[in-house]
């Protein structure tokens, strides 16, 4: 069983980071790179990072500019009925140590019970309050179990303050604070930071397999699986870290957390830039009006420390 990663690719200030933990594994066959870039720097860099090792193949598709609507066709490039396919978002930033092996082991052991298998991710909200309800990770704020929560999936409030003790928690070797016992999702959208199919699924399936056109997650997480009467399964015991979604990522970028994935890795910094809040002129004009941020949820996270004695 060959594992083949797929990413709908990419900003580069991102895919230097994945780029670290993909080619890294032996494990992993092949990268396609599924070019759905937004400028053309992007673009030069994705073909730099695939020339720089023969597992990469870049796949493109005419009108592919960045936008969501037209990854659900890339699908079509997993047509190997020997593979598991392991779609993985371009910032997705971190992958614990032996992570690719031991998903495909688990995938492979668990085949045929689910549609789907995902890992457990880091800023996922879903995840999120797995990890909230079962996990030895205090975490006090809203969490809902959905995938766009009004709170943990709007607001950049939970993953800034999730990632930095993410972070520490992986420097301090504890790791296992995080794990969380295997999950089954039914009827329930799930943000697919990083999910997987077998590819034997996808031919058996055809063209029933294919989302509607800017449906690709909902369709692949909550309404196939529905109409098959199945599942996905998300693995509890296996940690990425996603860094953003887009609601989230102007704030996130403003801070230090990407360089502390970076440092984490052991990386160097890229120079990238970060965005500059603008304050509007009317609200320039009248600074007695009520901040819209007013109602952006607050979050406290941390290890629960052992007990002396």
């Amino acid at each position: 069983m060959k594992l083949i990663v797929v990413t709908p690719a990419g900003r580069e200030r991102y895919l230097r980071l994945l780029s670290h933990y993909v080619l890294g594994c032996a494990e992993v066959v092949e990268w396609q790179l599924w070019d759905n870039c937004r400028n053309e720097s992007d673009r030069r860099y994705l073909r730099t990072l695939a020339a720089s090792d023969p597992r990469c193949t870049i796949k493109e598709l005419p009108g592919a500019d960045g936008g969501f609507g037209i990854i659900g066709d890339f699908y079509r490039f997993c047509d190997d009925p020997d593979a598991l396919y392991l779609r993985l978002d371009d910032d997705v930033v971190y992958a614990e140590p032996g992570f690719f092996e031991a998903f495909k082991a688990r995938a492979i052991a668990a085949r045929g019970s689910a549609l789907w298998f995902a890992p457990m991710i880091i800023n996922n909200t879903i995840c999120g309050s797995l990890l909230k309800n079962l996990s030895k990770v205090i975490i006090d704020g809203p969490i809902t179990c959905q995938a766009m929560c009004p709170y943990a999936w709007r607001y950049a409030a939970f993953p800034k303050a999730l990632h930095p003790v993410f972070i520490d928690a992986v420097k301090r070797g504890r790791l296992d604070d995080f794990r969380v016992p295997d999950r089954d999702i039914r009827l329930s959208r799930f943000s697919i930071n990083a999910i997987a199919f077998f590819g034997e699924d996808i031919r058996r399936l055809g063209e029933l397999f294919f989302p509607p056109a800017g449906n690709e997650e909902e369709w692949f997480s909550a309404a196939l699986p529905a109409r098959l009467d199945t599942c996905g399964h998300v693995f509890g015991n296996l940690f990425v870290s996603h860094f953003s979604f887009y609601t989230q990522e102007q704030k996130l970028l403003q801070t230090d957390i990407l360089d502390r994935y970076y440092e984490l890795a052991g990386l160097p910094v890229p120079h990238y830039e970060k965005p500059v809040d603008h304050k509007r002129l009317k609200d320039r004009l009248r600074p007695w009006r009520r901040p819209k941020t007013a109602h952006i949820p607050r979050y406290a996270i941390a290890l629960r420390e052992p007990s002396a004695g």
